[in-house]
């Protein structure tokens, strides 16, 4: 295994050793300047070498330094006008608003507000009527450079009175790729700055005392905390992306950018002002880095139009392009699950038909989610073994196999629902730990898609924290005898078979080390399940146990070491957060083929600005679902990463579904097969059912405590 750092890294490293060099205010502007034109950072962009992929991480490096070097500016030269700019001239870039400055007959007129770094640069750039690159000498005859007072120091209105200039003519598709990478360039650099900010008050949290503990104990600190962490990690993913769809030469990068830049608008802010809140007095003085910090974040996301440009752009590009537009937002040029995914395309073509599907939709969501048949007809073909070893027989699928999986049936309005808990959480662990007299007894029927499981761990004092249950299995000669209650059983009236946690240690006070795992016959004498139907519209249940008799050959591995073996059964249900996210996107699509049916497509910017901030919301939500799967390819156990997905990826769909219900108005209260139901009904269905993923799992509140203590180091 190689050990040399990344290029990535090595480029970071010596703008960081550089900027540390010549930093401010030991060094005057010429010198950290010269410093950047020594290091090549003006000949970022140049020829066909270097891209987005290298500038982004410069920027970055810039923000962390609340550094104004015009480096994004002299990409933006090398890129639109090459070999027009000297690679040691400093350059200040205005964009024109209509009507603001134009250029005719070879001369620049008129007024371009904001142009940050004016008064320091040797050239102008001004981009006229989103068509004219003009460049001139920034003390050339008939220029007016005027400082303005601003929250960003370095702001200047620039006025010029019929000045003689060259201009590169753009097209509209150059001026639209200008603007999207001075939007992605400028908010890598307020990443930059947010994260650097972010660090030092995560770090400040540590040591801070009040009220006689570390103020990063205190929970709602914690909570502000891991919000902004997840914050930032999509904003990071998600520039990322566009970068490399950029020098990929990716059709859909240009949405990308704009997804990247309508996120970050709002949610780069936040971050600032979160970390300003949780400094306190300490980040007030102008002797501290925060404010330099936060200056910097809030100017860079207010460039080019800012946020709100950014999500009216992105709404009314989805409006026009419906649901291809989206989709291609998720396209992965190297998707490492297309041989895959092509394999399942073809037997779904084989297996389900249009009219079962046409039949299928019209059941209620709870029949929907329980088609036996179907999962036999997985099962038949080998389907149902999906993530279990091929030495078990099993397809052995990578996690990004297992999503695809989901995806797909969903996208073909199917479920394998009833095999989730059985194959494909339950059946792994039994390959892994059970005794051979277990394998023999379920693996066949679960191999079949004939066995189905349900999960027993919640109880009515343990939900978040489920090393708190009680239900106990106790050893009575040659059966354990289990007594207790669990609650919120999803399908346990119906499934065969149950994955029990159960306290098996006679000290109540050895919580994870107390807890063995069993696999229960739902038959079984003495069980008594009481069924409820959920706000979501499936069925749960109350299941009690009195003096239940199970054989230790049906329990998981060694006794009282079942924490581990349930960690791992939890992690396989890490996955179902990018199905869900599948299912946010299909919801986003169907709401914007509703208007675009009644004819608007982005001429309602109320409608424009809330689709592209939910579009770009939802990007976010799927690039954090595939790092934490990313992370599970691996080998590793994304803890803190699949924390941040499922709190990130439920408050969405609640977020999605609640704008979609101002837009649409009373009929998106309607159900499925109600006359004139917009989106199937899916938008009061969702709605019902993100209340169970806010909840289920580990409510969110957990999550975030989890994010703080695990991720950020912050105390108890």
């Amino acid at each position: 295994m190689s050990t040399g750092r990344s290029h990535d890294e090595i480029l970071r490293t010596a703008v960081r050793k550089m900027l540390a060099e010549f930093s401010a205010p030991v060094s005057p502007p010429e010198r950290r300047w010269r410093g950047a034109v020594d290091q090549g950072l003006t000949m970022l962009c140049a020829g066909d070498d270097a891209g987005l992929q290298d500038l982004l991480p410069v920027m970055n490096e810039l923000g962390r330094a609340a550094s104004p070097l015009p480096v994004l500016e002299a990409a933006i030269a090398n890129i639109f006008a090459p070999g027009r700019v000297g690679p040691d001239e400093r350059i200040a870039i205005g964009i024109g608003r209509d009507g603001e400055a134009r250029y005719d007959g070879g001369r620049l007129s008129g007024t371009v507000r904001l142009v940050e770094g004016a008064a320091d640069a040797d050239r102008l750039m001004i981009l006229c009527g989103g068509r004219d690159l003009c460049i001139l000498p920034a003390g050339a005859p008939g220029v007016e450079i005027a400082a303005t007072p601003a929250l960003l120091p370095g702001l200047a209105d620039v006025h010029a009175h019929g000045v003689p200039c060259e201009a590169v003519p753009l097209s509209a598709a150059d001026a639209r790729r200008l603007v999207a990478i001075l939007r992605l360039g400028f908010g890598a650099r307020a990443l930059g700055a947010a994260q650097r900010g972010f660090e030092m008050v995560v770090d400040y949290a540590r040591v801070r005392r009040q009220f006689g503990q570390t103020i990063g104990s205190f929970q709602a600190l914690q909570h502000k905390l891991a919000n902004s962490h997840i914050a930032l990690e999509g904003c990071r993913l998600q520039m990322s992306a566009a970068a490399q769809a950029h020098d990929c030469g990716s059709a859909d990068w240009w949405a990308l950018a704009t997804s990247a830049a309508a996120f970050a608008g709002l949610s780069l802010r936040q971050v600032a002002l979160e970390t300003q809140h949780c400094f306190g007095a300490v980040g007030f003085a102008e002797e501290h880095e925060a404010p330099a910090l936060f200056r910097r974040v809030h100017g860079d996301v207010a460039r080019c139009g800012g946020a709100l440009d950014a999500r009216l752009d992105l709404g009314r590009h989805v409006l026009n392009g419906g649901a291809e537009a989206i989709d291609a937002l998720f396209a992965r040029e190297d998707d490492p699950a297309a041989e895959f995914r092509a394999r399942l395309r073809a037997w779904l073509d084989a297996n389900w038909s249009a009219a079962e599907s046409a039949a299928h939709r019209g059941k209620p969501l709870s029949e929907r989610n329980w088609n036996l048949v179907f999962a036999e007809r997985l099962g038949r073909d080998g389907w149902a073994a999906l993530n279990w070893p091929k030495a078990a027989g099993g397809l052995d699928a990578t996690p990004f196999e297992q999503l695809a999986f989901s995806e797909e049936l969903l996208k073909a309005g199917v479920s394998d629902y009833p095999l989730i808990c059985g194959c494909r959480i339950m059946a792994p662990e039994i390959i892994a730990h059970g005794t051979p007299e277990l394998q023999a007894a379920l693996l066949p029927g679960l191999r079949a898609g004939t066995v189905t499981g349900c999960l027993g761990y919640s109880e009515p004092e343990a939900g978040s924290d489920l090393a708190s249950l009680r239900t106990k299995a106790v050893r009575d000669g040659d059966d354990y005898v289990i007594n207790g209650q669990k609650i919120w059983t999803t399908d346990g009236h119906r499934a065969s078979h149950m994955i029990l946690a159960a306290r098996t240690h006679p000290d109540p006070d050895v919580r994870h080390g107390g807890i063995s795992l069993f696999i229960l016959p739902m038959d079984s004498p003495g069980i008594t399940v009481r069924p409820m139907m959920a706000m979501y519209g499936q069925t749960f249940c109350n299941i009690f146990f009195d003096d239940v008799r199970l054989p230790p050959s049906w329990r998981l591995g060694e006794e009282n070491g079942g924490w581990k073996i349930l960690s791992r059964a939890l992690a396989n249900e890490r996955i179902a957060m990018g199905g869900f996210v599948f299912q946010l996107r299909v919801l986003l699509e169907a709401l914007v083929d509703h208007f675009r049916e009644a004819g608007d497509r982005g001429e309602s910017p109320i409608v424009a600005e809330a689709i592209g901030r939910l579009t770009a919301e939802l990007v976010t939500g799927g690039q954090l679902a595939l790092n934490s799967i990313a992370l599970m390819n691996d080998g590793g156990v994304p803890l803190v990463e699949a924390a941040m997905a499922k709190v990130y990826a439920s408050e969405l769909a609640q977020r999605l579904t609640e704008t979609a219900l101002d837009l649409v108005g009373g009929e998106a209260l309607l159900g499925a097969g109600a006359p004139g139901v917009p989106a199937e009904g899916a938008i009061e269905q969702i709605l019902r059912t993100s209340i169970m993923y806010v909840v289920g799992g580990g409510s969110n509140e957990i999550q975030r405590s989890m994010i703080a203590q695990r991720g950020l180091g912050l105390g108890r």
